[in-house]
């Protein structure tokens, strides 16, 4: 039935309201709507308007660049893996009645791993919910070609010159040249120490990390932060977080250290689309600190 029209019961000065409106019995404003069996909210005057606007309906969602939808999913396996390090570090302390010792080999391996599940989880989450299923489609794993080898030979060259100047800066402030310097350990974050230990730093160091935190960090979060803020400033700000996340295991000044080369990785990230050439430069950054051991100055 078609909604008559009338200008008898309008407002003053309005052009054609539907019929019903009356007079507010309660004086709240000068109009208010009657449906047809009782008072409704709807008001006309300086307390409302005619006709209620209807809710707004938010623009729809365009991305500002590649990626996936997943920067609530990766805070979530973040969290997961802190936990997860956590538990290990309560088990730990349960099962060997005796402090914690972070430079325990079998302790760093179980606890990374804790944290890596995490890191993971939220990857292939992210992928399954939003993406395709697929890690080479949604963050470009796959593997190295010639290029990507060259491109991270100079990556980590570029982002570890910085680093080394500083830490360098430090063992001469310090106590020299030539002279065992405390600095060190709390730079690089591991101080190996018999066969076991050297080979599961080097394991998790130059083939773990470099595998997991370029999928969580450049392919997960750098991915989902370009699709909200675009790719530039994504870029900085998935350095930022990559290195204060390092802030636990390898110090203070790890942002300092580590954020030249958390540009250097996201660029690579940004120039191929893939995921190879950065974690060859991650894999042979982390490698060149296990060099500096060989050097007696900075051990």
């Amino acid at each position: 039935m078609a909604i008559q029209y009338t200008q008898e019961a309008a407002p003053p000065g309005s052009v054609q309201f539907p019929q019903n409106w009356y007079p507010d019995p309660w004086g709240i404003a000068p109009w208010r709507w009657w449906d047809g069996a009782q008072w409704t909210p709807v008001l006309y005057g300086p307390y409302g308007e005619a006709w209620p606007l209807p809710p707004p309906v938010p623009p729809p969602f365009v991305p500002k660049g590649p990626g996936i939808k997943g920067g609530g999913v990766a805070a979530v396996g973040a969290g997961v893996g802190l936990v997860g390090t956590v538990a290990v570090g309560i088990a730990y302390v349960a099962i060997a009645p005796r402090p914690i010792d972070v430079n325990d080999p079998w302790y760093i391996l179980v606890s990374q791993f804790a944290l890596w599940v995490g890191f993971v989880g939220a990857v292939v989450v992210a992928s399954r919910r939003n993406g395709t299923g697929n890690l080479y489609t949604d963050y470009g794993l796959s593997w190295p070609r010639l290029k990507d080898l060259w491109l991270g030979l100079v990556g980590s060259v570029l982002g570890r010159i910085l680093p080394l100047l500083v830490l360098i800066c430090i063992v001469v402030a310090g106590s020299g040249f030539g002279t065992p310097n405390s600095a060190s350990p709390r730079i690089l974050g591991v101080t190996p120490s018999g066969t076991a230990a050297w080979v599961i730093l080097i394991a998790l160091a130059v083939v773990g990390a470099p595998i997991v935190e370029e999928l969580f960090f450049r392919g997960l979060l750098q991915g989902a932060l370009t699709r909200r803020i675009a790719a530039v400033p994504a870029l900085f700000l998935t350095a930022i977080i990559f290195s204060f996340a390092h802030v636990l295991d390898e110090g203070i000044l790890a942002p300092l250290v580590l954020f030249p080369m958390a540009l250097v990785l996201g660029y690579l990230r940004l120039r191929t689309g893939k995921l190879a050439a950065g974690m060859v430069a991650h894999c042979l950054f982390n490698a060149s600190v296990f060099l500096l051991f060989l050097v007696p100055a900075f051990r």
